[in-house]
């Protein structure tokens, strides 16, 4: 029985159902043109292992009378990181982190295409934004054309690890909602976490602010900060630089004024810290 529509982004419907008691969410491909990523995704999920991260189990998957994929997974109640670290202590702060960092796969193996996979995105990422005119994003697009994307290895990758997609529940931490991406590396899964960390982008429709939530966020981001510059100090330039290619990203799915106010905003604020870190 179909308790609830969970609404969906990215092509798909997310929709909460019960059967005899036991809940569980099966996740709906919107097009058969995005049945193949959907299948990646279900994938990409049920491959994940980790002794300290959790995910949904999928439960079950096929294809419906019309021919869309879907995968059945897991209920998990929790809470999302975003609304979790308004209320923690800030001691347990870094007990998060290092359980987070600790499930990336810290590789610095080049790979000779990934230059050749970056270059064709930023190409469509230029044709995409043509027309909007906008100032803020021609330059970024300039910026990110210069970035040396060859560093960034080939990894397991979440694919959209934001602050929205972490839930926590029953003191587990589980990541949800993973998605398939153009590329794979644990650098663009730390530059989604900066979308939260640098930018906010979960709490972009608060109309007021905690001041021990930014208190919380920017603990957060320089243990993540120290972590980075630990392993290899232009970690942290190419942290930035993946944070603006995904603020990019958004502009052509964004169709309201505050939204894409929000994003100039962010968008000319990253550009100076990777114009200053040359």
């Amino acid at each position: 029985m179909l308790v609830k529509d969970l609404g969906g982004h990215s092509g798909c419907r997310i929709l909460l159902y019960e059967e005899n008691g036991i809940y569980f969410v099966r996740k709906y491909s919107g097009s058969k043109d995005y049945n193949l990523r959907l299948v990646s995704q279900c994938t990409k999920q049920q491959h994940f292992q980790s002794d300290t991260i959790k995910v949904p189990k999928v439960l079950n998957s096929g294809y419906d009378e019309n021919g869309l994929f879907y995968f059945d997974m897991e209920y998990i109640q929790g809470v999302t990181l975003s609304k979790f670290i308004t209320k923690i202590d800030v001691s347990d702060i870094q007990g998060i982190v290092s359980t987070i960092i600790g499930n990336l796969q810290f590789e610095t193996v080049r790979n000779h295409t990934t230059s050749e996979v970056f270059t064709k995105k930023i190409s469509e990422l230029e044709v995409k934004t043509k027309n909007l005119g906008n100032g803020a994003v021609k330059q970024a697009i300039s910026i990110l054309k210069k970035i040396d994307w060859a560093v960034f290895p080939n990894t397991m990758c979440h694919g959209d690890l934001t602050f929205e997609n972490i839930i926590i529940s029953n003191k587990e931490i589980y990541f949800i909602d993973f998605l398939d991406s153009f590329y794979d590396s644990w650098l663009l899964d730390v530059g989604k976490l900066f979308q939260d960390l640098e930018c906010m982008w979960s709490y972009r429709d608060m109309t007021s602010w905690d001041a021990n939530t930014k208190i919380r966020l920017i603990i957060f981001k320089q243990i993540i900060l120290n972590c980075l510059k630990q392993k290899n100090s232009r970690y942290v330039h190419f942290t930035y630089a993946a944070l603006l290619l995904h603020l990019v990203r958004i502009y052509p799915y964004s169709k309201d004024s505050a939204t894409l106010s929000f994003l100039d905003q962010q968008v000319e604020r990253v550009s100076k810290i990777l114009g200053d870190d040359k």
